[in-house]
């Protein structure tokens, strides 16, 4: 009899050992889910999600006779990939775990019905929903209206293959940016002296990387590399060149050098490119290196964030 019983007190264990195991992904949806109608109830997200609208058709209005179709689009991922909205994900970012949230959230956490990295996840995924929300109810209508209208400039289409590559590295880069205000705001406890931290050494460090275009780090770079990779197809991104694009840009130079010593005329100043005129520099973009390249450190600014979480008092 006290072994039925003991046997019995047992399996009692292990079947709600095991119920609970089931039902730990509950509390990160649940808590997902209040982030989430806080968010979108919270002034800034409003104002930004009409902002980003508005500033989107503004955008196709005065490129509709000038701008082709990879230019239009790039164009309008640049507010969200350079400046302004670059700023309010960082500061989306930076809010998520800061001292004014943590009264509220040490009860749960203490009394043990969530956990720090519960807590973390449902943070971080909620922002990454709304980002994500913005930047597609913004860009996609924008960029359908200007893709199947009949618009006054010469046929530039973009391809299947690039629209899917481009809209995977434009993704990874808002959620590497937004991963990055979100390890900020966590190390400093400060939302707003991490948005300054994060400005002072994220801006020194782009201009460093567009000037010699590593589109694999900068944003700035890749979002002028934008309109080379939408243009891109399978065969194209699969196949090798010869010749290197930078390697005919030399030679353009060395005949243009040649043929003005022998003519002795002096050499016409070149014309500066306008931002996104520099498709021959990003021939040789390859989307999967970048898709790494932005994916890691996503991965690394997330175990950092869980490290430094996992040690504070709270």
């Amino acid at each position: 009899m006290h072994i039925y019983n003991f046997c019995k007190r047992m399996s009692f264990m292990v079947s709600s050992d095991s119920k609970m195991r089931q039902d730990r992904p509950i509390p990160v949806l649940a808590l997902t889910w209040l982030e989430l109608r806080t968010l979108f109830r919270s002034w800034l997200v409003r104002v930004w999600l009409i902002a980003a609208i508005l500033l989107s058709f503004v955008t196709v209005l005065s490129g509709w006779r000038v701008l082709p179709l990879p230019v239009m689009i790039a164009s309008l991922a640049f507010p969200f990939l350079v400046f302004p909205w670059f700023v309010v994900i960082v500061i989306l970012g930076t809010n998520a775990v800061v001292a004014s949230r943590m009264d509220s959230v040490a009860d749960g956490i203490l009394s043990r019905p969530i956990t720090r990295l519960e807590f973390l996840v449902a943070a971080w995924l909620a922002r990454t929903i709304t980002v994500l929300a913005v930047f597609v109810l913004a860009v996609v209508p924008a960029a359908l209206v200007a893709g199947l209208a009949d618009r006054p400039v010469e046929s530039d289409p973009v391809a299947t293959y690039g629209v899917v590559m481009a809209s995977l590295v434009v993704g990874l880069v808002l959620l590497g940016i937004l991963s990055l205000g979100f390890v900020a705001g966590v190390i400093l406890r400060n939302s707003w002296l991490a948005l300054l931290v994060v400005l002072f050494i994220w801006y020194p460090a782009n201009l460093l990387f567009t000037t010699f275009r590593l589109e694999e780090l900068s944003p700035v770079s890749l979002n002028q590399a934008l309109p080379t990779l939408l243009r891109k197809t399978w065969q194209t991104s699969t196949t090798e060149t010869e010749i290197r694009p930078k390697d005919l840009i030399v030679l353009q130079q060395q005949a243009d050098q040649f043929i003005q010593s022998l003519t002795g005329r002096q050499r016409r100043p070149a014309r500066e490119p306008d931002f996104f005129e520099h498709d021959l520099e990003y021939q040789d973009i390859r989307p999967w290196r970048v898709v790494f390249s932005y994916a890691i450190p996503v991965v690394v600014f997330l175990g950092l964030s869980y490290v430094c979480f996992y040690f504070r008092d709270l």
